[in-house]
C-alpha cells in the first residue's frame, strides 16, 4: 500500500534530526582529523562534513518508519501504562500511518471525542481531512470548546474551510491561528523539548505558506509573498521553502 505523506512539521523534524545525526558524525571526524592531521586539515573536513550534511538532509524527502512488529509492541505497552489524550492520539496517528487502518484509527478518536481534548480532535479532523471528509472534520471542529482559542484547532479548521472552497473564511481562521502561537504558544504534546521547539517552528510556516496559497487564489500577490517568505524562514531546509500554492490545495 502506498504510504501517507506526513505533514511539513513532522518531515520538518525528520529531516533535521537526520542533519544533527550527520553532523554528529562530522563533529567526530573533526575530533579524530585534529589529534591526527592538525587543525588545518580538520577545519577542512568540518567545512566539507557540514555542506555534504546539510545538502543530503535537502534530498532527503522521506524516511522509513519503524518495523511493525516493534512499533505495535511499542504501542502497546504505551497505551497499557498511559490512556491519556495525548497517547491515545500518538496511538491513533500511528495507527494512520504505519499501518495504514483509517477506519481503527477514526474509530478509537471517536470514543474519546467527549473529553473534548484539543490534540485528540485535531488529530482527528487531520486524518478526516487526509481522508477527504472536509465538511465532517468542520463539523467535529466547531463542536470543540477550544475551536476558538487552541491554534491546532483553528489551523485544522482553516484547512478545512479551504478544502470547501471558502477562502475567505479560511484566511480568518489561519490569522487568528498564526496570532495566537506566536503569542501564546502551541500546547505541549508530550515531546522532548527540542522536538516540541521544531513541531511549533513547523506548525507555523505551515501556516505562513497556507496563508499565501489563500492569498494567491484571491490574487492578493502582495501578501501571498509576505506570507511564503515568512514561513521560509523559519525552515533551515531549503526544500521545505514555498513560493508558490501547494498542489494538495
Amino acid at each position: 500500500m502506498q504510504s501517507i505523506q506526513v505533514d511539513l512539521e513532522i518531515l520538518y523534524v525528520q529531516k533535521i534530526y537526520f542533519f544533527m545525526f550527520l553532523m554528529t558524525l562530522t563533529l567526530l571526524s573533526f575530533a579524530v582529523t585534529i589529534w591526527a592531521f592538525g587543525i588545518k586539515v580538520a577545519l577542512i573536513v568540518l567545512i566539507i562534513g557540514l555542506i555534504t550534511s546539510y545538502i543530503a538532509m535537502i534530498k532527503k524527502q522521506s524516511f522509513s518508519p519503524p518495523e511493525k512488529k516493534i512499533t505495535a509492541q511499542r504501542m502497546a505497552r504505551a497505551i497499557a501504562q498511559d490512556a491519556s489524550p495525548i497517547s491515545l492520539s500518538r496511538f491513533a496517528s500511528q495507527l494512520y500511518y504505519y499501518f495504514h487502518k483509517p477506519s481503527q484509527a477514526i474509530s478509537l478518536l471517536e470514543k474519546f471525542l467527549s473529553s473534548h481534548d484539543p490534540l485528540l480532535c485535531t488529530t482527528l479532523c487531520d486524518i478526516l481531512l487526509k481522508e477527504g471528509k472536509p465538511a465532517q472534520a468542520l463539523y467535529i471542529i466547531r463542536d470543540n470548546p477550544y475551536t476558538l482559542l487552541n491554534p491546532l484547532l483553528l489551523a485544522t479548521q482553516g484547512i478545512a474551510l479551504l478544502k470547501l472552497g471558502k477562502i475567505s473564511e479560511s484566511i480568518l481562521v489561519f490569522e487568528r491561528s498564526l496570532h495566537i502561537a506566536k503569542t501564546r504558544g502551541f500546547p505541549s504534546n508530550g515531546s522532548a523539548w527540542i522536538t516540541q521547539k521544531l513541531l511549533s517552528l513547523g506548525y507555523i510556516a505551515r501556516i505562513h505558506h497556507t496563508l499565501g496559497d489563500c492569498y494567491f487564489m484571491m490574487k492578493n500577490l502582495k501578501k501571498a509573498k509576505f506570507h511564503y517568505l515568512s514561513g521560509n524562514l523559519l525552515l533551515f531546509d531549503v526544500s521545505l521553502w514555498r513560493n508558490y500554492p501547494s498542489n494538495s490545495i
